[in-house]
């Protein structure tokens, strides 16, 4: 099963020496800059004792220094240019200043409050500008790189199931689509380090092939996010960011590593990584592969059918930091095979997909503004085959998407802080296979857009606007009945916020946004069986571009030992694309038929999150999240809306235990309600499911237990151990918004141990 591996490694460590060979003639053809200079400082706290062992970074350049023991740091061979810098360590809040590096050494001296709260140090999608969580002119969510590798998720999302607001489009343990405010699949953009992926359009089963367990940290935007990221972020956005390059200006070359290995026994399914990085000068790099199989999962009552999976995949970049700017390669490879749950449990199908993505940036200087470019290209092909043993593929799709993105982030000017862009994207995709879902087809985008920010006093502002143009070809295809078509959209979209501090820990803020998402090819012509889903989908060639426009009011508060987040948002969507069941059956391949169709809707809901901690070593955790999506040219409900969900966490931690360091024990779960409000083209369907019996909506609650700690070792570094028991009381279930629930009765994964261990180098 992991015969692939070797050669997506293979690709990998290619293409790191061909970048090295670009880098290194980047190099000896730059001449070093005379005006660069250096940014100290010293950290200290609130009485003027020095903090040791602060990561103090630059954000836009993606360098950091740690501090010593009197707290000192020291950043050289930095350009002139206005910058973000955070600071971090444990133990203390985080804190965000600006600087600005003109014709001379620069001094920035930063006092830290004391927080028992580890809070994400910035976010970087929804400004202009980094930003701390607290002031980001939309709700966002930060998922931190220990909470994701804690679990290393199979999908994007799992990895985000339990972020308020967020929930978990599934078919089965293999494959997951984020949900965010109930809407998912190309409504919500996913971005692989600012890479923008474009094959989530295929269908709700189609899941993002990127490997969360890899992320530094995950940024969810939560709503539209049309002025900075176009078509498709009509929902929301989700960035997962890499860890910076390691920096190694001014400082010896450095070689070092981790590996993990886990295992989980609902499902028996063994996983690793390992991942190497090193500097040297201003040479930068990383190299990871990472790997999973699994057997069929394991019910409470039963073994779920044909449900096993297998991935691989890796990554390898390469950067060069000089005084001129930056430059950086990478390029990840990922291979999925999963088995196809079915109503029938004989049967054998199965799916796969191979991803290969490159992208480059570039960053440079330009005066007291900053150039930001890059480029990417995407090759995603799907499989399905209707057994275990054939390999010619019943159906198969090939995607290639080349985008490219230059930002130029300005001077300020007056009060204002801002970029303007420019995006362009061209996607071809291409059948193969017997089936036929969708025709073949172009497409081409292009968009202007500006983000402006500004402070004043207690007020922050933010406001931008965006012009796209897309343009689609579709060819004709008897077998599916379309003729040749011609297509093109424009829009102009718009967002301002406003955010007020009542004081310097509570704040709030009000953001209103207008989105857009054209109708995709499978929208609009897709006229086959889908094996994936099990379901015969019929697109409809006269939808039109759906619009929104959304508001958001919030209350935000952060302080040393409480942070807490109470937000509403009503969003209005013109045009909804939605698809229901046709209450038939195709002939020709006995699936159920759904049509795409098209109304008005409204979704309203809300989001509250909590995390206290009473003392250092005690920690309160909890959040709750609700939709509620009416169709209002109907005046019905919308369909596949989450119903309301509650978590809960309590975690005891200490500093050590013995010779045990971060020891960590915690309980919490999870309650998700019973869904009573359904379209009732979807109540019929359901109605129908297990030969008549019918597939009913309940009520259940999940708990789970976990507990940690590290052991140093010789060398300076430290063996981590984590344990989870998933699903602790055994408890039958089924998420509402799962594919498999009209498949096979509660085919959650019933009780399953964790372990996992993973060791420094």
């Amino acid at each position: 099963m992991f015969s692939t591996f070797p050669r997506g490694v293979g690709v990998t460590l290619a293409l790191s020496i061909c970048l090295s060979a670009l880098a290194l003639s980047v190099s000896a053809t730059t001449r070093p800059r005379s005006d660069a200079w250096t940014l100290s400082g010293r950290v200290t706290d609130p009485g003027g004792r020095p903090i040791a062992q602060a990561i103090v970074r630059i954000v836009e350049l993606q360098r950091t220094a740690t501090s010593d023991d009197s707290g000192k740091y020291s950043i050289t061979q930095i350009p002139p240019g206005r910058y973000t810098l955070s600071i971090r360590v444990i133990g203390y809040g985080p804190l965000i200043r600006r600087v600005v590096v003109g014709t001379a050494d620069a001094t920035l001296d930063v006092v830290l409050k004391p927080s028992v709260i580890e809070l994400p140090a910035v976010q970087v999608s929804a400004s202009a500008e980094a930003t701390s969580a607290l002031n980001s002119p939309q709700p966002i969510a930060v998922v931190a790189e220990e909470d994701v590798a804690k679990v290393r998720p199979t999908s994007l999302g799992e990895a985000l199931e339990e972020t308020a607001g967020v929930r978990n489009n599934s078919s089965g343990e293999a494959a997951g689509k984020p949900v965010i405010r109930g809407l998912t699949n190309n409504r919500v953009l996913v971005l692989d380090n600012g890479q923008r992926l474009e094959h989530n359009q295929w269908g709700d089963d189609h899941f993002s092939s990127v490997e969360p367990a890899a992320a530094s940290r995950i940024e969810v935007i939560r709503g539209p996010a049309s002025v900075l990221y176009g078509s498709d972020a009509i929902g929301g956005v989700i960035n997962i960011i890499e860890p910076d390059l390691p920096d190694g200006i001014g400082r010896a070359p450095s070689v070092h590593g981790s590996v993990t290995g886990g295992f989980a026994s609902g499902n028996r399914q063994p996983d690793g990584s390992l991942t190497m990085e090193g500097a040297n000068g201003g040479f930068g790099y990383r190299v990871s592969a990472t790997g999973r199989t699994a057997k069929n999962a394991r019910t409470p009552t039963y073994t779920l059918w044909n449900s096993g999976y297998h991935n691989v995949g890796g990554s390898g970049t390469l950067g060069y930091r000089g005084t001129w700017g930056s430059i950086t390669g990478r390029y990840t490879y990922r291979n999925d095979r999963l088995n196809l749950t079915d109503e029938d449990p004989t049967a054998t199908g199965r799916a796969g997909t191979d991803d290969h993505r490159a992208h480059i940036d570039l960053s440079i200087p330009v005066g007291r503004s900053r150039l930001d470019w890059g480029a990417g290209y995407e090759r995603n092909q799907r499989h399905e085959w209707a057994d275990a043993t054939t390999t010619s593929e019943a159906f198969g799709m090939r995607q290639q998407s080349y985008t490219t993105e230059a930002r130029l982030h300005h001077a300020p000017i007056g009060p204002f802080s801002g970029l303007v862009g420019f995006s362009g994207e061209y996607t071809t995709d291409a059948n193969f296979g017997v089936e036929l879902l969708e025709p073949d087809s172009k497409a081409a985008d292009a968009a202007l857009y500006v983000f402006e920010q500004t402070d004043v006093g207690r007020w922050n502002l933010s406001f931008g606007g965006r012009y796209d143009y897309r343009h689609l070809d579709v060819d004709a295809n008897t077998d599916l009945g379309n003729p040749a078509a011609t297509l093109h959209w424009s829009s102009v979209t718009g967002n301002a916020g406003v955010l007020y501090h009542v004081t310097e820990p509570v704040a709030l803020v009000l953001n209103v946004g207008r989105g857009f998402r054209s109708p995709s090819t499978f929208d609009l012509f897709a006229n086959g069986p889908h094996e994936a889903t099990s379901t015969f989908e019929r697109g409809n060639p006269n939808l039109k571009t759906e619009a929104s426009l959304n508001t958001d009011v919030g209350l935000r508060i952060q302080t040393g030992s409480a942070v807490a987040e109470v937000g509403g948002f009503v969003n209005l969507i013109k045009n909804f694309i939605y698809t229901v069941p046709a209450n038939q059956v195709d002939t020709g391949s006995g699936l159920q038929i759904y049509d795409v169709t098209q109304g008005d809707a409204v979704l309203r809901g809300f989001e509250a999150q909590l995390e206290y901690h009473p003392t250092t070593y005690l920690h309160l955790q909890g959040s709750a999240d609700y939709v509620y999506g009416q169709n209002t040219s109907t005046d019905l409900a919308l369909p596949s809306m989450p119903p309301f969900r509650a978590t809960y966490t309590a975690r005891l931690e200490g500093r050590s235990w013995g010779r045990l360091f971060g020891p960590y024990f915690s309980v919490g779960g999870e309650t998700n309600a019973r869904q009573t409000r359904m379209d009732p083209a979807e109540a019929v369907f359901y109605s129908d499911a297990f030969g008549g019996q019918g597939y009913q909506s309940k009520q259940y609650t999940l708990v789970n237990v976990g507990a940690g700690f590290s052991l140093p070792t010789s060398g300076g570094h430290a063996v981590e151990f984590d344990f989870q028991l998933r699903n602790a009381l055994n408890q039958d279930w089924v998420d509402y918004l799962s594919h498999l629930k009209t498949l096979a009765p509660n085919p959650g994964m019933g009780r399953s141990f964790v372990a996992r261990i993973t060791a420094g180098f």
